[in-house]
Parts: C-alpha cells; sequence; structure tokens
C-alpha cells in the first residue's frame, strides 16, 4: 500500500495533488484548516494547522490511528501569497508568519511523520522566488514580490538542504520542486498553467527523482 502525506489539501496545487495519488490507487492522508471537496474511501483527512506547534502531536496521532506503518511520500505544499514588495510596507509579523508557514510547518509535519519514514521521499514545495541565485541575478528586479515570501521559501530551501543532510534521514530522499507557475490563489500574475498540469508533472519528477536535489516540474531551471 502506497501511502502519500499532503499539506494544504483545501484547494490548488495541494487539492489536485490529492486526487492525483487517489487516481493512482494511493492512499493519502491529507492536511489543511479546512475540510477539501474530496469524497474518497483512501482519502483521510486531519484538520490542523501547521503553523501551531500542537499539530506535531495532532498529525502524530492521527496517523497512528490510521494504523499506517509506513509514509511513502511526504509533500509539503502548504502554503500562502504575501504582501509588502518595499521596505516601506513589510511588517515583520508578516514575514515571521510566512516562514512559521513555508519552512516551521513543513518541519512539524516532516517531525510528525518521521516515526513513519523509512526509504520515502520528503517533498518541499519551492519556488523560484526562493532561490538566492535568481534573486542576486536580478531576475525579479523591478517586479512586485513580498519580503515575507521570499524569506520563507528561501528559508524552506535551507530546511531541505538540512533534511538532506541529516544522517537521521539517511534513507530519504529529500527533494524541492519548484511546480512552476500555477495560476491557484497564491500564484503570480504571469502564470500559466492551471493546479492540475502542475500536480501531474510535480508527480512525474518525485518519481523519477533518485538522489536528494532540487527540481522544476516543467523542466525548467531550478537552483538554490
Amino acid at each position: 500500500m502506497t501511502v502519500v502525506l499532503i499539506t494544504g489539501t483545501s484547494k490548488g496545487l495541494g487539492l489536485e495533488l490529492a486526487k492525483y495519488y487517489l487516481d493512482s490507487g494511493a492512499t493519502v492522508i491529507g492536511i489543511s484548516r479546512s475540510q477539501p471537496p474530496i469524497h474518497h474511501a483512501k482519502y483521510h483527512h486531519c484538520t490542523a494547522d501547521i503553523m501551531l506547534e500542537s499539530s506535531v502531536a495532532v498529525l502524530e496521532q492521527f496517523v497512528e490511528s490510521l494504523g499506517v506503518a509506513n509514509i511513502n511520500l511526504v509533500i509539503n505544499n502548504a502554503g500562502s501569497g504575501s504582501y509588502g514588495n518595499h521596505l516601506s510596507d513589510s511588517e515583520p509579523k508578516e514575514v515571521l508568519d510566512q516562514v512559521n508557514l513555508h519552512c516551521v510547518g513543513a518541519l512539524r509535519v516532516t517531525k510528525a511523520a518521521q516515526g513513519f519514514i523509512g526509504s520515502s521521499k520528503i517533498v518541499n514545495v519551492t519556488s523560484r522566488l526562493g532561490s538566492i541565485y535568481q534573486n542576486e541575478r536580478g531576475d525579479f528586479s523591478g517586479k512586485n514580490y513580498s519580503y515575507g515570501y521570499r524569506i520563507a521559501k528561501c528559508a524552506q530551501n535551507m530546511l531541505s538542504l538540512c533534511m538532506a543532510d541529516d544522517p537521521e534521514l539517511a534513507s530519504a530522499i529529500i527533494l524541492s520542486v519548484n511546480p512552476g507557475l500555477l495560476r491557484t490563489d497564491s500564484g503570480s500574475e504571469d502564470a500559466e498553467k492551471s493546479a492540475a498540469e502542475g500536480a501531474k508533472k510535480l508527480a512525474s519528477v518525485i518519481t523519477a527523482a533518485s538522489t536528494s536535489g532540487i527540481y522544476h516540474a516543467f523542466g525548467d531551471e531550478a537552483c538554490y
């Protein structure tokens, strides 16, 4: 039995990923603050806010209640857009909230799942905006991208690198995957692909990846 744990399944990419893996025959454990529009015998929903410390125990107990022995794939997808494109309108709390959601939230979920992880794949859904290299190169100069989101995704990228270097996770493959420019609530104004298209491509990259690293769902440049 293939078991996939996905965060942020209430809408957007997370919802489409859940549908994709259910259609593929997997058992899906979904995590979000609200129930998604999924009615499937193999879908199990855990209502939790991964920005809270209590979510670690909530998720761990939920997985235990399902009698799951192993989680084959963890996809840390939960996220949201942000505001504060300039120093004058950037709020420290918003930056902290973004880091809490995209980076620390992913850390909480992975810690909760650690007892069920063996030779599994752990995926952190990243973004071009979290790339220090691309930001330094000037790819986004003059564009309205927030401090909070870029800082949070950069922090999440470092989380992926820490996990890949952690002997406790030596049997796992740690992936950062950029899903591409998707038309979701938090998508960029230049988004061109649907969430369903992104989910299919992202899943294909996850399946094919045999080593830890950073990947792009549609084959474009991906760098930390």
